[in-house]
C-alpha cells in the first residue's frame, strides 16, 4: 500500500511537471494551470438570456470573447447560485435567508496552494460585517465568501472580503489576487434597477480593464448572471473574455456555474471540493491556443485518476 501511494505521488508530480512545462508560463510562482494566471468574475442579476443578448453592450462583448449559448443558473433565487460558484454544491438554503456554513470553498483550495483571492463588494462596510444589508445598496447574499464560517472566524481571511473601490486600487498598483469575485451593489447589478442600468455600469467598469494591457495579460474575465428573471429554464448570459479566449466564438455545450468552478480548479491544479464540482467537466473549447485546452484537460484527467 505504501509503495502504491509512493508511485501515485511520483506520477502526480511528474504529470504536473510535464503539464507545467507545456504551458505558456511555466515559470510562474505556482505549479499546474497557467492557461490563465488570474481570474475575475463579475455577477449581474436576474436577467433572461434573450434579454441580455438584446442589450447593445452585452451583445458587443460577444465579438471580443466567447459566448455560452446554453449556460444555465443552478438555482432560484440568487443566494444558492452565489454559493454554488464558490462552494460547488447546494447548501440547503431557503430562499435568500443568510446562512453560516461550516464547509469548504474555493478560497480554501487556493490558499492551500499558496494562491490569493478577494471578494470585492460594493457598499460593503468592511470589518467582517455580517448583517444582511447595509446602506449604499449592499446585500450580503451577493457576497458568497462571507457565508463560510472558516472565513468569518479568521480575521486575516475575512479581511480578503473588501469594499468595491479596493479593486481599482489593486489594479492600479498591480496587486491583483489570483482569484477575484466582484459583487456590484443592488443598483449596479440590476437587481433593484434594470438591465440598461446594469449594462451601463458594466461598460464603465469593464472597458477600462479591457484597455489595460498589464491587467489583461493572462487574466480571464467571466461576465455572468446569477439566474434568469423567469423561473422556467434559468437560461442566462455568460461570456469569457481575455487574451487566451477565442474572440467571437460561440460555445453551444450545456454549461453551469459548477463547470466554471471546475475550470478554475483544473487551471490552477488545486484539486476539487469533492462536491458537484468534482463531477463537472471543465470548459475546453473556448481557448485560442489548442494546447491550452489540452493543458486543462490533462490536469482534469489527473484529478479524476488521483
Amino acid at each position: 500500500m505504501r509503495l502504491s501511494r509512493h508511485l501515485l505521488s511520483v506520477g502526480l508530480a511528474l504529470s504536473t511537471a510535464a503539464f507545467a512545462a507545456g504551458c505558456k508560463n511555466p515559470g510562474g510562482p505556482w505549479p499546474g494551470g497557467m492557461v490563465f494566471d488570474r481570474y475575475l468574475v463579475v455577477v449581474l442579476e436576474n436577467t433572461n438570456y434573450s434579454d441580455a443578448l438584446a442589450d447593445p453592450y452585452l451583445a458587443s462583448l460577444t465579438a471580443k470573447g466567447s459566448l455560452f449559448t446554453d449556460f444555465h443558473g443552478n438555482f432560484h433565487p440568487s443566494y444558492g447560485n452565489y454559493l454554488a460558484m464558490v462552494g460547488g454544491k447546494y447548501f440547503g438554503t431557503i430562499l435568500d435567508a443568510q446562512k453560516n456554513i461550516d464547509d469548504s470553498n474555493v478560497a480554501d483550495l487556493l490558499e492551500a496552494h499558496g494562491l490569493t483571492w478577494k471578494n470585492y463588494a460594493e457598499g460593503y462596510p468592511g470589518n467582517c460585517y455580517l448583517s444582511s444589508t447595509a446602506p449604499d445598496n449592499y446585500a450580503r447574499k451577493h457576497v458568497p465568501f462571507l457565508s463560510f464560517t472558516d472565513i468569518q472566524k479568521d480575521p486575516a481571511r475575512c479581511a480578503r472580503v473588501v469594499p468595491g473601490p479596493d479593486f481599482q486600487q489593486d489594479v492600479a498598483l498591480g496587486q491583483e489576487p489570483t482569484y477575484m469575485f466582484y459583487s456590484p451593489n443592488l443598483q449596479d447589478d440590476g437587481h433593484d434597477s434594470d438591465l440598461p442600468t446594469a449594462s451601463k455600469w458594466l461598460q464603465g467598469f469593464l472597458d477600462p480593464l479591457l484597455a489595460n494591457a498589464a491587467f489583461m495579460d493572462r487574466t480571464l474575465i467571466e461576465i455572468t448572471f446569477d439566474e434568469s428573471k423567469t423561473y422556467l429554464n434559468n437560461h442566462i448570459y455568460t461570456l469569457f473574455v481575455g487574451p487566451m479566449v477565442k474572440a467571437g466564438y460561440v460555445e453551444g455545450e450545456h454549461m453551469d456555474h459548477y463547470r466554471v468552478l471546475r475550470t478554475i480548479e483544473d487551471n490552477f491544479a488545486i484539486g476539487t471540493l469533492n462536491a458537484e464540482d468534482s463531477e463537472a467537466n471543465p470548459v475546453l473549447n473556448v481557448w485560442a491556443d489548442p494546447t491550452d485546452a489540452e493543458a486543462i484537460k490533462s490536469v482534469h484527467e489527473l484529478n479524476l485518476n488521483n
